[in-house]
């Protein structure tokens, strides 16, 4: 199967979860990858804000706050490799946990042809209720010594599944936890219980061009697909821009649960 395979570089969060929303029109399955400058705080579609998130912090830090489609918790965006997977619902098993393990099957190969031993998580242990992404276990999601490498999200609209996540290449944890009200050592030593990069566990650098080409062969290998390299159209390019300037940037979106 072909999928269009989309690098997009760095972009504002704005119009990172643009282009995202935008390519759930693309008539072909899609794989993009993407970066963020400045560094963003993505929210839950559903996430509250008012005695959550630290506005105030994330703007002296020029952190932009943005709310994503897709479901979860609040997820800072900074040195890592998001990705994007878009594909008719049709193509992928009806069963979100079983969509979840298929597709990021592809990035588990990623990171094993990175020397990484990633296993996906199968045994979720309800605990108390975090609004950080990287402190909430989830179904299959990728793990490395027990720690959590990759978030993902995804959403079913359109006939579409838009699933997509960050791998991280480093972390700022104590950054990370200062996005929240409830911010605190307890907060920041959880955090480095639950969360890892490739950084930490291969103790050296491994760069978004590396982490990139293993991602692509990754998805490739996993799925069965061939990517195509591509770029935004003309009209997705102008419906990109509209839902940057109208919708994701905007405070009533963005903080609506404020």
């Amino acid at each position: 199967m072909d999928f269009r395979f989309l690098e997009t570089g760095f972009n504002t969060p704005a119009m990172n979860m643009a282009i995202d929303e935008a390519l759930l029109s693309s008539p072909l399955p899609v794989l993009r990858f993407y970066r963020w400058k400045p560094p963003g705080l993505s929210l839950g579609n559903a996430q509250a804000v008012k005695g959550v998130i630290d506005v105030e912090f994330c703007a002296s830090e020029g952190i932009g706050i943005v709310r994503r489609i897709t479901g979860g918790n609040a997820v800072l965006h900074d040195r890592e490799l998001t990705y994007s997977f878009i594909v008719d619902e049709s193509l992928v098993p009806a069963s979100i946990q079983e969509s979840y393990k298929y597709i990021s099957s592809g990035i588990l190969r990623a990171l094993s042809l990175l020397g990484l031993d990633a296993t996906m998580n199968n045994a979720v242990e309800k605990g108390e209720k975090s609004a950080v992404c990287f402190q909430e276990p989830s179904w299959y999601e990728i793990l490395v010594n027990g720690k959590k490498l990759v978030g993902s999200a995804q959403k079913r609209t359109q006939g579409k599944v838009l699933q997509h996540g960050a791998v991280l290449l480093d972390s700022d944890i104590t950054r990370y936890s200062h996005c929240f009200l409830s911010h605190s050592e307890k907060m920041v030593a959880s955090l480095s219980e639950r969360m890892t990069s490739i950084h930490n566990e291969l103790r050296k650098a491994v760069s978004y061009e590396e982490l990139s080409r293993a991602m692509q062969w990754g998805f490739e290998e996993a799925l069965g697909i061939t990517l195509k390299k591509d770029e935004l159209t003309s009209e997705e390019l102008r419906r990109v821009e509209q839902l940057a300037a109208e919708k994701y940037s905007s405070d009533a979106w963005n903080l609506q649960k404020i």
